[in-house]
């Protein structure tokens, strides 16, 4: 049986799907201004964005049965809209890309479309742009099958970046809203503690991004001379797939070896089921009556953590 939450989701997704047709000009209305069918512009707008690809990449990408996409491939050379050539990695396969004419029956099909889209941004602010642009990555990546997720890269933090710390260790905190509360204290009392170092070289924050899309962060202030913490560590629910919790546990332990710490402790009841098993295999102790988790460098190095 479906449950009620499972049902409420779909509804939501559904929903905006209706909303995206109704305000933005879709894909499917491309076909109002050309005689191909829908499915044939997709297939179409699949190669030109590939630029070179195989009928077996189309295939993966759309979800064609390979058969009913080998036969609009003939149809389409025939056209003289796409041309194969044979693939020098594989004899038995052809690259597919666009002809000269291809290209142009695309343009011309997804102008107006284009100057649609165009002209809504326009009456946007550039705050509301931006938003508009960070929403729709978010979209992306959740929707994203596994194989797809894009490269992840650290950065130090840039101004709100704290502030976007503190909102989702709160809202990603289990516990309900009294467990949010907590953490939200929690966090802005760890972020306090990071800006008012007396010596700010010596901690470091990570912000993990995924196509520029904030994703995950950590954060380590040093306790003494000798001790950092760990104080902050939480990647979003569906990034959580691309290793990147492992890539800022590294960073903090390369940064903390650097900087002269004999070790690093640290609390984590907030996601513990992920966070724990990437702390054991990093290495960390846990401390005697569940008081939080201790990983000793004075005998590694950062070669250790790879």
């Amino acid at each position: 049986m479906v449950s009620s939450s499972s049902d409420s989701l779909t509804d939501a997704v559904r929903r905006f799907q209706w909303f995206y047709a109704c305000h933005v000009r879709a894909p499917h209305e491309l076909v109002e201004h050309s005689a191909l069918s829908l499915m044939e512009m997709r297939v179409l707008f699949a190669v030109i964005h590939a630029g070179t690809c195989t009928a077996a990449d189309i295939s993966r990408t759309l979800g064609l049965d390979t058969g009913y996409l080998s036969r609009m491939l003939t149809q389409f050379e025939r056209s003289g809209l796409i041309e194969r050539r044979p693939f020098a990695a594989d004899a038995r396969s052809n690259q597919v890309s666009l002809t000269a004419a291809g290209e142009a029956g695309l343009t011309a099909a997804s102008t107006h479309v284009r100057d649609d889209v165009s002209a809504t941004l326009d009456a946007m602010t550039q705050g509301e742009r931006t938003q508009l642009i960070a929403s729709m990555g978010c979209v992306q990546r959740l929707l994203s099958p596994p194989s797809n997720a894009p490269q992840v890269q650290l950065r130090g933090p840039r101004p709100g970046d704290f502030g976007w710390i503190v909102e989702r260790e709160a809202q990603l905190a289990p516990g309900g809203i009294q467990g949010q509360r907590e953490q939200e204290t929690h966090t802005a009392m760890v972020v306090a503690d990071y800006l008012t170092a007396p010596d700010p070289l010596r901690n470091a924050c990570w912000v993990a991004e995924q196509d520029d899309i904030s994703v995950g962060a950590s954060l380590l202030i040093g306790v003494s001379g000798r001790s950092a913490r760990l104080a902050a560590l939480f990647v979003e629910p569906g990034a959580r797939r691309a290793g990147i919790a492992r890539q800022l546990i590294k960073s903090c332990m390369a940064f903390a070896s650097e900087s002269g710490y004999d070790r690093i402790v640290g609390v984590f009841a907030q996601n513990s089921d992920t966070v724990v098993p990437l702390l054991r295999q990093f290495g960390f102790e846990e401390l005697r009556d569940n008081a939080g988790w201790e990983k000793r460098l004075k005998e590694h190095g950062v070669a250790a953590y790879d």
